[in-house]
C-alpha cells in the first residue's frame, strides 16, 4: 500500500493504474524467479545427497540385512578366510573408485540443474520455450548423425565407469598414452606421463587397457649374471638387498605386502645367465621399492664378490690373427 500510494503521488492519477500493474507483474514474476531459484537449490542438494549415497555405498558396501545373516549361517558353505592386506587394497580401490564416480555425478547433475533453470527462467520471461526445445531435438538428431564418435565417447566412458577399469590416481597404458590418471570423464581422460606432458585421450579410442595399479602392484628385478657365479649365493644376495632395503626405510618396508622371492633360471644368454626377483608391493609404490633394492643389491654384490655379466668379445684384424699368422708362418692349426 505505501509503495502504491508512492507511486500515484509521483506520477499522477493518470498513469496510476498502469503503473500499479506493471509494479505487480514485476513482482510476480520476481517471485515466481525466486521459487524457481529455490527450486533449482532444492534439486541440487537433493542430487548431491543422492550422488553422495552412491558414493559412499561403492565405498562401503551395502551392509547384509539380518535375515540375509541368518540365511548364510544356515547354509554349509565355507567362507574362506580374508586377507587383511587385501582387505585394505579393495577397500582403498573402493575408495578411490567412489571419488571418481562422485565427480562425474557432480558434473551432470550441474549440467541437469542449470539447464532446468534456464528452461523454466525463459518460459517465466515470456520467451516460446516449445519451439526452442523442438528445434534443440532436431539439433540434437542432427548431431547424433554427425558426432557418433562422441556418443561413442559417452557410452565408452560410461562402461568404464560401470566396470571399474581405472581411476584417478592409477597409472596405467592406454596404448596410445600412458601415464597417472589425473581425470576421467565420460567423454575423454586425462593422463600426465613421466615427463610431464599431459595427454586427453578420448573414451572411443581406447580399445585396451593395462592398469599397473590396481589393488597391489609388483616389483621386478631382473639381474644378469656371469656364468661362473654362484647361483644360490647370488640368490641369497638379492633377497638379503631387500630384507637391507626394508630395514632402511620405513616407507620400503611399508610398501612391501609380501616374503619377496627370486624363482630361478629366468633366462640363458650368450654370455649371462638371468635371475628374476619379484615381490608384491602396494599400487604405485614398485619404482621406489625398485630403486631402493638395487641401491642394496649394488653394495651386497660388491661385498661378497658377485659378478654381473659382462660383453665378452674379442676382435682379430687380418695378420694379429692367430690362425692366420700360423698359416703366414707354416704352423699346423690342428
Amino acid at each position: 500500500m505505501l509503495s502504491h500510494q508512492f507511486l500515484i503521488a509521483a506520477t499522477g492519477t493518470s498513469d496510476t493504474s498502469a503503473v500499479i500493474s506493471w509494479f505487480d507483474t514485476a513482482w510476480g514474476t520476481a517471485v515466481r524467479a525466486g521459487f524457481i531459484l529455490l527450486g533449482g537449490l532444492l534439486l541440487w542438494i537433493i542430487g548431491r545427497l543422492v550422488t553422495r549415497a552412491i558414493a559412499r555405498s561403492i565405498e562401503q558396501g551395502m551392509p547384509f540385512s539380518r535375515k540375509a545373516r541368518r540365511a548364510l549361517e544356515r547354509t554349509n558353505f565355507t567362507i574362506p578366510p580374508i586377507d587383511s592386506q587385501e582387505l585394505r587394497l579393495a577397500l582403498a580401490r573402493r575408495a578411490q573408485r567412489s571419488n571418481t564416480i562422485r565427480a562425474v555425478l557432480n558434473s551432470a547433475l550441474a549440467v541437469v540443474v542449470l539447464a532446468v533453470l534456464v528452461v523454466m527462467l525463459l518460459d517465466l520471461v515470456g520467451l516460446p520455450v516449445a519451439p526452442l526445445l523442438a528445434s534443440a531435438g532436431i539439433v540434437g538428431v542432427a548431431l547424433g548423425f554427425g558426432a557418433q564418435s562422441l556418443v561413442k565417447d559417452l557410452l565408452a566412458g560410461l562402461f568404464m565407469l560401470v566396470e571399474d577399469q581405472y581411476g584417478v590416481g592409477d597409472v596405467v597404458d592406454l596404448g596410445a598414452a600412458s601415464g597417472t590418471v589425473e581425470e576421467v570423464g565420460l567423454r575423454s581422460t586425462r593422463l600426465r606421463s613421466l615427463d610431464g606432458t599431459v595427454w586427453y585421450v578420448p573414451n572411443g579410442e581406447i580399445t585396451a587397457v593395462g592398469n599397473r595399479t590396481k589393488l597391489w602392484s609388483r616389483a621386478l628385478i631382473e639381474v644378469r649374471l656371469d656364468y661362473d657365479t654362484d647361483l644360490e649365493t647370488a640368490r641369497q644376495a638379492m633377497l638379503d638387498a631387500v630384507a637391507a632395503a626394508r630395514a632402511a626405510d620405513e616407507a620400503v618396508d611399508a610398501a612391501i605386502l609380501a616374503d619377496p622371492e627370486v624363482p630361478g633360471i629366468e633366462a640363458f644368454d650368450y654370455d649371462a645367465v638371468v635371475v628374476r626377483l619379484l615381490a608384491q608391493v602396494t599400487p604405485t609404490s614398485q619404482w621406489t621399492v625398485m630403486r631402493a633394492v638395487r641401491h642394496e643389491m649394488r653394495r651386497i654384490f660388491a661385498e661378497r664378490g658377485i659378478r654381473m655379466a659382462v660383453p665378452d668379445h674379442t676382435l682379430y684384424l687380418d695378420e694379429t690373427h692367430p690362425a692366420k699368422r700360423g698359416a703366414q708362418g707354416g704352423e699346423s692349426t690342428s
